[in-house]
Parts: C-alpha cells; structure tokens; sequence
C-alpha cells in the first residue's frame, strides 16, 4: 500500500534532508564526499530526504568525535574516548554502547531505540592491534519508520 501524499509531505518535514554524502575510505581514515545528481553541465548536488537523512546524519555523528563540529560541539560520538582510555575489551564495549545510546538520544527524530549491535570477531584476543568493533543500531524515528545505522569497523588497540 503506498502513503498518501500528505503522509509522505509530513514524513519529509519531520526528518527533513540533507545534502548526499558518499564514504572516502583511504586507510584508515574515512572521509565524506558530496554526490552529484546529474551529469555534464546540469549536474547538481544530490540530496537525501526523510529516512535516508537521519540514517546519513547518524552515520556521520558516529564517524565525527564529539566537540569537532566547532559550530555545534554536541554533535559527534564520544565513544572514541573509550578506545584511547580503555585497556578491558569489556569496558570498551559497555562505553562505546553506552556512548552510542547517548548520541542515539540526542538526535531528536529519533522517538525509540530498538537495539545497539557490537559485533565484534576477536575483541577479547591479547593480541594489540587485531581486535575490531562493528557497531549497528537499530531505532524508530518519530514518523513511526525503523531504520539503521552502521558505524563501521573501529580498531581497538594499537
């Protein structure tokens, strides 16, 4: 059954949109780029809207350390704090989950969070360096939708 025009106009308010960014992965560092709609001479600057937008917006947050937004230093995730000060895998994961949660609630399109996954292959290996962290929530955004959102592979350890 599709939305009714007026469903789909209040679902776009409420999540609003974004400019398209698309993931620049060179090493270990990640980077967004701006996409293009379009081709040639018409092209234009892509752009995302309802869903889609808040899962962008989120993935960014948990790509972005929390205070590096210099216009907004709420913004981002501050569970890198964790991977530097933690040396337990344990307590690295409860604070990385911990600080996932705490982004999850301050973005306000966001009305319930269903689950917060850490998949993670060899977290409690000795070996420094080899253990990684695969983070995915799930969640309800106010227009009643559930989506997600992957932070990606983090390396624990030097």
């Amino acid at each position: 059954m599709s939305e009714t025009p007026d469903r789909e106009l209040l679902r776009r308010r409420a999540l609003g949109w974004s400019l398209a960014c698309t993931e620049i992965a060179a090493g270990l560092e990640l980077g967004r780029d701006l996409e293009l709609s379009g081709g040639g001479a018409g092209a234009d600057l892509a752009r995302v809207e309802g869903v889609e937008a808040l899962e962008q917006s989120l993935a960014i947050a948990l790509t972005t350390a929390r205070g590096a937004d210099v216009f907004d230093t709420e913004f981002g995730f501050d569970g890198i704090d964790a991977l530097a000060e933690e040396s337990e895998p344990v307590m690295v994961r409860e604070r990385v989950r911990i600080s996932v949660i705490a982004l999850l609630r301050r973005e306000p399109r966001v009305r319930r969070i269903v689950d917060v996954e850490l998949a993670d292959g060899r977290l409690a290996a000795p070996v420094a360096g080899s253990r990684e962290l695969d983070v995915r929530v799930a969640f309800e955004a106010i227009s009643g939708d559930t989506a997600t959102a992957r932070l990606g592979q983090v390396r624990l350890g030097g």
